[in-house]
């Protein structure tokens, strides 16, 4: 016979009190004719949607293909997902058994702002924010942050959608000098994102790992 501790029962007991939690539970809002509208549906959500899709990623400069990323909305169109896998050997944690990869959330916040998350596969996080750039719809992130080196950096992110339906996206690092001032930036990354239904099946997607 299976016994139940005394405490985990009355748990039990206590959470059959509780009321049934609908599967979606939202605050209910209501449009000019009452009927529900969701949350997330005002413009400024919808500002960084150019981005939503499956894409395959190439350098910028040379044409090769550098990753395969998957932008999803997600939480009725409060936030996005991004799941990128890298294709190629670059950033590579020595001796790792697999390719560079990683996954970030993205969402407004009071503001507004767009801030995002991002963790990798080499570790630690990147957490940075920005707004939309009202000359191009461009959405520009950043942040400060202190390097290994002890000095201080800026690191900004861009997506720049294009008039052809591609996406154009890249990195800047800039370390601060003696004089205060930031220098030179250095690009890491400079990427054209094209929609994987162009690209079709030229490019195969990675193994889940």
């Amino acid at each position: 016979m299976v016994r139940i501790n005394a405490k985990i029962a009355s748990w039990v007991a206590a959470a059959a009190l509780l009321p049934a939690m609908p599967a979606h539970a939202q605050t209910p809002q209501a449009g000019g004719d009452g009927e529900f509208v969701e949350p997330c549906s005002a413009a400024p959500f919808r500002q960084f949607d150019f981005w939503v899709g499956e894409w395959v990623a190439f350098d910028y400069d040379t044409g090769v293909v550098q990753g395969i990323d998957r932008i999803e909305t997600i939480e009725h169109g409060c936030a996005l997902r991004q799941q990128w896998s890298q294709m190629t050997d670059r950033y590579r944690t020595p001796g790792a058994p697999h390719r560079y990869g990683g996954m970030s959330i993205t969402s407004l916040i009071p503001g507004p702002r767009w801030q995002q998350m991002w963790v990798g596969n080499a570790g630690g996080a990147i957490t940075v924010q920005g707004e939309q750039r009202e000359s191009d719809g461009a959405i520009v992130l950043s942040h400060e942050f202190v390097g290994p080196d002890g000095a201080d950096y800026h690191r900004t992110w861009y997506w720049v959608p294009e008039a052809d339906g591609t996406v154009h996206s890249w990195g800047e690092i800039r370390a601060r000098g003696e004089d205060g001032e930031w220098g030179e930036p250095q690009v890491p990354w400079n990427l054209r994102y094209v929609s994987r239904s162009v690209v079709g099946n030229l490019v195969e997607a990675p193994a889940d790992e």
